[in-house]
């Protein structure tokens, strides 16, 4: 089974790449964003951790996480944001490894992980390839703006807090540019899961 890690900026095509790929058959997807939320679930071991470390006081009356003052914590301490980062990415990482052991146990071709924090939470360790969407700028801009409903500042805001083409281009194995329409991107995906995933099984 053959483990590529898909990384990239936010608006430069993931979610294409992701859909596209895993309607091919023995093709499987995690989306880690989805993973990150469900480790913060109460009771959850994660949460448990991220309680004990920051206090009680980011959890609502229920127990759950109170997601705005987590973030409001740890995002005014560098060091308390790196321990926000080191204690979450160790319960993702140990999900997307309970993950890649059950696609293995379906005979799974290959094994896509989708993670914005490829890199940063050392997910990429357990890739054979890695592969970075990037986009120009402007065009991300107006991506995000009509996907997330929000004006161009905060999602100026949103993107200028994301590493460059620059960081993609010396990190991953394999770059893949979408300027262009879904269609296209689409079509591009197949031919790269063609090329450079399926010629490799």
């Amino acid at each position: 089974m053959l483990v590529l890690g898909l990384t990239g900026q936010s608006g430069a095509g993931k979610g294409v790449f992701s859909h596209t790929a895993g309607k091919r058959e023995g093709i499987y997807v995690l989306d880690t964003d989805i993973t990150a939320r469900q480790v913060v679930c109460k009771g959850q071991p994660c949460l448990n951790e991220l309680t004990e470390f920051f206090g009680k006081e980011i959890l609502e009356a229920d127990g759950t996480l109170n997601r705005r003052k987590l973030a409001q914590i740890a995002f005014s301490d560098e060091s308390k944001h790196q321990s926000l980062n080191r204690i979450t990415h160790f319960y993702i990482t140990k999900k997307v490894e309970e993950w890649l052991s059950d696609c293995r146990e379906k005979a799974a071709v290959c094994a896509i992980i989708d993670a914005p924090l490829l890199f940063e939470s050392g997910i990429d360790r357990l890739c054979h390839m890695t592969l970075g969407i990037i986009a120009d700028y402007d065009i991300r801009i107006k991506r995000v703006m009509n996907r997330d409903k929000i004006d161009e500042k905060n999602a100026r805001i949103r993107l200028d807090s994301q590493p460059d083409d620059e960081f993609f281009r010396q990190k991953c194995t394999h770059i893949l540019e979408n300027n262009s329409s879904f269609e296209d991107f689409a079509a591009k995906t197949e031919k790269f899961i063609d090329s450079c995933i399926l010629s490799k099984i």
